[in-house]
């Protein structure tokens, strides 16, 4: 320890000595780790850290694929649903929540204060009980409120319960105004709580209030009508493949029993919860991990470089401190301790680089990226960059620390290495590391130019309507004012007629969803045999939208018409499809005019006629192209929440103020939800392409930025030793432009092989983020062809600045330097 403490003071003593590089090195330290500890802490927290619930390790999401082949559904029907409490071995117990228009999901809050728009999230008695979680005033449900027709109470959220009623801990047993009805607060949930799901949990979601799911199971529903959301939680010391053979039994089971779900041949899956919540975003994250790791390398090797140009130019201390006795070891140790001193300073500025990121992250994340709320510096990020600043010691310093501790005394001391460059050696690693460092930096470059690509051509791509112009909002109709569809239809079509006059407003349009706004509900349909005896094999998104919806949104009309006025109740039901549908249900064939079936044989309403045909709407990914698309006329289906487009000639956020007003008059209780254009959603599209972007660019032009001030530095490096060669080839008539070319020529092979290398290393990654690319091959040459070039043109420029130097030098001063 006396010997580590002499050690420490006379490696502050040396680094105060030289300011420059010391500074250059903690800073090139510090955005490696700095870069690597925001990403981490973002990976830490959505993928490696535990759901905020009891024993979450143990909790499932429950799926069912129907067909061979066919899509795959977090939705389990009412019947199903109390089969698997039956039947289960493997399972402590299982919990639902509902998600579809038979229940009641949205409503207009009312009384203490200006009406607000809340969703109400129908769950059993059970929910909150199997994810672990207590209230935090109060209770939970109990059986008995499950009951069809049972009381009317609900729990708040801590959010809504601080916001709307100051925290107030009388609210337990009060009565609050949902659409005019009266709820009884039984419990609030805890301040931490929030509700993590799968995306593709369709309708169910984290809601503001919380009621008992009082559903009839007498009614003998048909099982293949799927719209609970189903959660398990494993017994203690059951395993997920025991879990998963539970379900498949189960699922064998009612194949053997129920048509349904023999003819749809259903399979169960058991997928644990954590897994369900951040599957699509675990690719992207993995990425840019890896790409961070790439940038921490390449500083770490850029680092190396500094204190190999170190070690040579003390080679003449180490020798005189080996002559007086030192032995090779206490160099090492002393040259680590510096290195590790300059690791730990790199380490704590990087956790304010890491501060910084992570302040820009929340900034740019999209919507789809799970758990930002719990990114955070917290204990196992600053273990992560101690580890870091610790490995970082080893990788940067170790191998300059034996070479300069390697060295021969006599001949050091004898000034046998006068103009030297350090021996073959170190020339070798120096240019080793300068491979590496620029084919890494190609790696992460064609990366990033992959990604522009995919994000231009993402911005170009027409998402099945123009949002340019539409002001949208949402609005619920209370059940107690607006009980029948008609007075629903009634209060629409004047809603309608008088944002029409407005100035400057050209079409207004209705929808049930708008597009980009999450999962919707889904129509199972069938156009032939096989379809039809496999009914629900086969599902489209489905959207109930008014005569002018598809002009507000300017969606294209491909054939036959739009609805009308005269699509009512009472008339033969009509729907529209999409392009995709048309082509695969009748391949070659006009669509409009073809019965397509909608409801199971023997049902009514089974088949509908086809009126029209619109181009495919990107309603959940701008990325792709999903499922086909079925819409159905306002005038023939009852809406409880609909959705308003306001096509505009001026700026639609100037329409905002006039339609709250409108609607206040027509409708003082009424709460306006989602006021914002349109546009609004189509940049939440992009987001995730724009996150992935943004990151990979940072991280590419850093390493850029790292690989240049590499090549220059030991370019220069090179060139400062061979001070006396340059002097002599000048001082014997050489031409300045032949030396240039000289030194510029050696540097620029070492870039070509790093080239070769970092472009063969690019095509394993191009097919590693295939997935977040869009309309771009992983092997696109143009993107290689430009980063190749735009890579050597900085090359050359960081070969060049040192060559022309080495020109200017006078030959007689360079004949007379060290």
């Amino acid at each position: 320890m006396i010997r580590l403490g002499h050690d420490l003071r006379y490696a502050v003593r040396a680094l105060r000595r030289t300011p420059g590089f010391t500074a250059t090195a903690v800073a090139t330290l510090a955005l490696g780790i700095g870069a690597t500890a925001a990403i981490f802490t973002v990976v830490n927290a959505v993928l490696l850290r535990p759901l905020p619930y009891r024993d979450s390790e143990r909790l499932a999401s429950i799926w069912v694929d129907l067909g061979q082949g066919a899509q795959s559904l977090p939705a389990v029907s009412p019947a199903d649903f109390r089969d698997y409490q039956r039947r289960t071995r493997a399972f402590a117990g299982f919990a639902a929540g509902a998600g579809a228009e038979t229940v009641k999901l949205r409503g207009n809050l009312t009384g203490d204060g200006e009406p607000e728009r809340v969703r109400l999230t129908p769950v059993t008695a059970n929910f909150f009980p199997l994810f672990g979680v207590t209230p935090e005033l109060g209770r939970g449900f109990t059986e008995e409120e499950e009951a069809t027709n049972g009381p009317h109470v609900v729990m708040l959220t801590d959010g809504l319960w601080r916001r709307r009623y100051g925290a107030d801990p009388r609210i337990v047993g009060r009565t609050i105004q949902v659409d005019g009805e009266g709820y009884e607060v039984v419990g609030v949930l805890p301040r931490d709580f929030h509700l993590l799901l799968p995306a593709e949990a369709f309708e169910f979601v984290d809601a503001d209030l919380w009621v008992p799911l009082q559903f009839d199971y007498s009614q003998q529903l048909p099982r293949n009508l799927t719209f609970f959301s189903v959660f398990g939680r494993l017994k203690p010391g059951v395993t997920w493949p025991q879990a998963q053979a539970d379900m498949s039994a189960i699922a064998k089971q009612f194949r053997q029993e129920f048509p349904e779900h023999q003819a749809a041949n259903t399979r169960i899956r058991a997928v644990p919860l954590q897994e369900d919540i951040v599957k699509h975003a675990r690719p992207a994250l993995l990425t840019l991990m890896g790409a961070v790791a790439l940038v921490l390398l390449i500083a770490c090797a850029n680092v190396a470089h500094l204190l190999l140009a170190r070690g040579t130019a003390r080679a003449g201390e180490f020798a005189l401190r080996t002559a007086l006795g030192a032995g090779r070891w206490s160099l090492i140790r002393q040259l680590l301790v510096e290195s590790g001193l300059i690791a730990a300073a790199g380490g704590v500025l990087g956790l304010s680089v890491a501060w910084g990121a992570l302040f820009v992250l929340r900034l740019l994340h999209p919507a789809s990226l799970p758990r930002l709320a719990e990114v955070r510096v917290d204990g196992a990020v600053i273990g992560f960059t101690v580890a870091m600043s610790l490995v970082t010691t080893l990788v940067f310093g170790l191998v300059p620390a034996v070479r300069a501790s390697s060295a021969d005394p006599q001949t050091q001391l004898q000034g046998a290495g006068k103009g030297g460059s350090g021996g073959p050696a170190r020339r070798r690693l120096r240019n080793l590391l300068i491979v590496a460092e620029v084919a890494l930096s190609v790696v992460l470059l064609v990366g990033a130019g992959l990604l522009i690509r995919s994000f231009v051509a993402l911005q170009q791509v027409r998402p099945g309507f123009d949002a340019s112009d539409v002001l949208t909002f949402e609005l619920s109709m209370p059940a107690s004012r607006y009980a029948k569809g008609a007075d629903r239809r009634a209060f629409y079509r004047r809603l309608e007629d008088r944002l029409r006059v407005l100035p400057g407003v050209q079409q207004v349009g209705e929808t049930s969803q708008l597009p980009l706004t999450g999962s919707g509900p889904l129509q199972p349909f069938a156009y032939n045999e096989e379809t039809a005896r496999n009914f629900e094999s086969v599902t489209a998104d489905f959207r109930v939208v008014s005569p002018t919806w598809f002009q507000a949104t300017d969606t294209r009309l491909l054939a036959g018409r739009t609805f009308t006025s005269h699509d009512s109740i009472g008339t033969p039901l009509v729907i529209m499809v999409d392009e995709t549908l048309a082509r695969l249900a009748w391949p070659g064939q006009s669509a409009v005019g073809k019965q397509l079936q909608i409801q199971p044989t023997g049902t009514p309403n089974a088949f509908a006629e086809v009126i029209g045909v619109v181009e495919h709407v990107r309603i959940h990914d701008l990325t792709r192209a999903t499922l086909p698309q079925i819409y159905f006329a306002t005038g023939q289906a009852g809406l409880n929440t609909i959705s308003f487009a306001v096509e505009s000639a001026v700026d639609p956020l100037g329409l905002a103020g006039q339609v709250r007003r409108e609607i206040g008059e027509m409708d003082k209780d009424l709460a306006i939800t989602r006021l914002t254009p349109l546009t609004t959603y189509l940049e939440e599209g992009r987001a995730q392409a724009r996150f992935s972007l943004v990151l990979m660019g940072v991280l590419s032009a850093l390493a850029l930025l790292l690989a240049a001030v590499g090549i220059f530095g030991v370019i220069s490096y090179s060139v400062t030793q061979r001070t006396r060669e340059f002097g002599i080839r000048l001082a014997l008539g050489e031409d300045p432009r032949r030396t240039r070319r000289s030194v510029v020529i050696g540097g620029m092979r070492l870039v070509g092989l790093s080239l070769a290398l970092g472009l063969v290393a690019s095509l394993v990654l191009g097919r590693l983020i295939a997935g977040l690319l869009y309309q771009v091959r992983p092997a696109d040459p143009l993107t290689f062809l430009g980063i190749g070039v735009l890579l050597a043109s900085v090359a050359l420029l960081a070969c060049y600045l040192p060559a022309r130097r080495a020109t200017r030098v006078d030959p007689a001063l360079a004949l007379r330097s060290e």
